[in-house]
């Protein structure tokens, strides 16, 4: 209940009944609300009838679609009701059509609702969702307002609860992106720091070879030296054994003598 009370308030918002003197004037009137407005309009006015072989209501979510996509081209946003012939192109590439600005307002001219001589500079949403779904433009600027409006604004936030969606996802993919880019370069620190290391080590090993070079002589002769000690050291050791040994042989012979004595 709260839910339909709200969207009865936010129909309240939407002209019920066009400004003009004939059809004509209305659909001018038409096309001077906004981009939303027009949107509800048209389905409101094709909401119970087939369209393309299709009831009116299933191009609900495409037509807010339309109007969100209009809103997010114009400068002007969401009170904006018509886009210059550029941003007009921008918009129909966005949604693959084939017809051009020329060519819809061609199929306007036919029907009546562009007269002859207009040569309008900007193109309303109106004129497109004419031409889009061939509707009789008579029919639509005299159809009764608000007998879907809660309908059509349940579409509407079903429309937005996608589009916040996906706004959701885009914000999480560029979180993840900036993530990753920031461990990317960190690994890349990291390589560029390890290399930095190998580079002065390999520096401080080329800079210690001609030091090493140098040391090599000084230390052959200290080892001929240590070697010449060696073989000195050995000989005084020789000659202190065979000392002590005759020192021992010595001392003995004297006991045996004395003893014999």
């Amino acid at each position: 209940l709260v839910v339909e009370k709200k969207h009865i308030e936010m129909a309240g918002h939407f002209k019920t009944v066009l400004d003009g003197a004939d059809d004509h004037a209305k659909l001018q009137d038409l096309c001077k609300l906004t981009y939303k407005e027009q949107g509800v309009w048209f389905l409101n006015a094709v909401w119970e009838v087939q369209v393309q072989g299709k009831q009116g209501s299933e191009y609900a979510e495409k037509v807010w679609d339309y109007v969100q996509k209009a809103c997010t081209i114009d400068n002007a946003k969401e009170v904006g009701c018509a886009l210059d012939e550029m941003e007009a192109h921008r918009f129909l590439e966005a949604f693959d059509e084939a017809h051009t600005v020329l060519q819809m307002r061609s199929a306007l001219r036919k029907t009546g609702a562009l007269g002859q001589n207009e040569r309008p500079k900007e193109v309303p949403l109106t004129h497109f969702l004419l031409d889009k779904y061939e509707a009789d433009w008579h029919k639509l600027v005299n159809a009764p307002q608000g007998d879907n409006s809660a309908e059509i604004a349940e579409a509407q936030d079903k429309l937005q609860a996608v589009q916040d969606a996906f706004d959701a996802s885009t914000k999480a993919d560029a979180e993840a992106a900036a993530a990753l880019k920031q461990a990317v370069q960190a690994e890349n620190d990291a390589k560029a720091a390890e290399a930095d290391a190998v580079d002065k080590e390999a520096a401080a090993k080329e800079a210690e070879a001609p030091f090493k070079a140098a040391e090599a002589p000084f230390k052959a002769a200290q080892e001929e030296v240590e070697a010449a000690l060696a073989e000195v050291k050995a000989q005084e050791d020789a000659y202190n054994s065979k000392t002590e040994e005759l020192k021992q042989a010595s001392e003995t012979g004297g006991v045996v003598s004395r003893n014999r004595a």
